[in-house]
This record gives C-alpha cells, sequence and structure tokens, in this order.
C-alpha cells in the first residue's frame, strides 16, 4: 500500500507541475537520436547523423549547466556551445517571455502569483537568494527605490522583484508598497512557477559548412529544451 501511495504522489506531482509550466519547444533532452536536436534553427540542423545529434546534447547539457564553452564532435559534425545571459520564462502574460535574471542561485522551487506590478521599497531592503532570513543577503537597495513585483509567494510573505527589468531576489513582502499612481489598478496573474532560461551560440562544421546562430533554452525540470522562436543565424560565423 505505502508503494502504491508513493507512486500515486509521484503522479499528482508530475501533474501539478505540468499544469505550471506551457512552454512549447523545438528540441528536448535525450540520448535518444530521435528526441534530440539541439541544432533546430540553424541550417546544418538536418545534416546531423544521430550520433551527432547525440555528441551534440551531451555538450549542451555540459555547457548550460556548467556556464562554460563546450566542444563536441560526431561521426560528420563538430561544434561548440557557449552558454550565455540567465533568465526566467512562465512569470509573465505569456509564458514564454523571459525576464533577465541577475545570477542563477536564486530560489526558484515555488508558485507564485505572477505580474503584480511596480511597487516601492519602504527602507532600505535586503535581497536574498531565498523567500527567508536563512537565505544569503546578495545586495541592498534603498529605501524609495522603484521595483517590479513579478512574483509573490502567498504563503511566505515573500516578493520575486526585478530591479532595472533585472530579476534580482526575494524581498520581504511588508517593505513594499504599490507605486504611487498604481495603488487601484487591478494586478496580479495566475499562479506559476519561474522557469530558468539561458541563452546560447553555437558554432557548428558540417561537411564543407560553417554555421554560427544563438538561441535560448529553458529548463522546467525536465532538461534543457529549445524555446520558440527557434534560433536566430547570425552572419560570418567565426572560425574555430
Amino acid at each position: 500500500m505505502a508503494g502504491l501511495l508513493g507512486r500515486l504522489g509521484a503522479i499528482l506531482f508530475a501533474v501539478a507541475l505540468g499544469a505550471c509550466s506551457s512552454l512549447p519547444s523545438v528540441g528536448g533532452l535525450g540520448s535518444s537520436s530521435g528526441d534530440v536536436n539541439y541544432a533546430s534553427g540553424s541550417p546544418a540542423a538536418a545534416q546531423l547523423s544521430g550520433r551527432d545529434r547525440d555528441a551534440l546534447a551531451i555538450a549542451f547539457g555540459e555547457a548550460m549547466n556548467g556556464g562554460e564553452p563546450v566542444q563536441w564532435r560526431g561521426n560528420r559534425a563538430a561544434g561548440v556551445v557557449m552558454p550565455g545571459n540567465y533568465a526566467l520564462a512562465n512569470l509573465m502574460a505569456d509564458p514564454n517571455a523571459r525576464i533577465p535574471m541577475a545570477r542563477p542561485d536564486i530560489d526558484l522551487a515555488h508558485v507564485m502569483e505572477t505580474d503584480l506590478g511596480p511597487h516601492v521599497l519602504t527602507r532600505n531592503s535586503n535581497i536574498r537568494t531565498g523567500p527567508g532570513t536563512e537565505n544569503a543577503i546578495v545586495e541592498v537597495v534603498p529605501s524609495g527605490s522603484g521595483v517590479d513585483v513579478v512574483g509573490r509567494i502567498d504563503s511566505k510573505g515573500w516578493m520575486l522583484i526585478a530591479v532595472s527589468g533585472e530579476v534580482r531576489g526575494y524581498v520581504f513582502e511588508d517593505l513594499l508598497v504599490k507605486a504611487p499612481g498604481t495603488e487601484l489598478e487591478l494586478a496580479g496573474g495566475p499562479r506559476r512557477r519561474p522557469i530558468l532560461c539561458r541563452e546560447f551560440t553555437q558554432r557548428l562544421s558540417a561537411f564543407s559548412e560553417r554555421h554560427q546562430w544563438r538561441g535560448a533554452a529553458c529548463n522546467d525540470g525536465a532538461g534543457w529544451r529549445l524555446t520558440a522562436p527557434e534560433p536566430v543565424n547570425l552572419t560570418d560565423p567565426v572560425e574555430f
């Protein structure tokens, strides 16, 4: 019976997690050649063999998780994956819209009310990596500063805030008031869990062709997947 309840709990958790995430993708994580092509959006995508796609998938995950460029080589192609800036998705009316993120160690494991709009700090306030005083302070923002509340964890009384369009971390709710002139406006979007995203640039050599392009991928806990729209091809590829 305990085993059955455990499996049922896992199923319900997966369903709830899926309900909080709605990001279409043009690729997905996996080692099977039929599961993934992280070159999607590149003119060379169709030229990659299954081994090429597998080698690229491994390099892509290592680069996006580790933060350093990773080179790869398959049987027909070779390339390098270069990770870029972080962002958060699933916090705006369009769940695919991304908000730049200052640091990757912000606690994202919470469902929160989204898109609460402009607020003002009523005193000098600590910004923390998570919703609690046990979390590290990453910066102090002066009293009177304007911020955007991109998420609120009702059960904890903490706000996830952006400063100058960039998500910085959490501030205790009592330190914030609605920005003047917005007090009577309706605010607040659906409850969702933020999803970590990251930009990237890739270079790829297949046969006699060389390509360079950039894109973004998001990780909702099931691995990195490419986001729509597809990556944009860059002009004048850099030799590698």
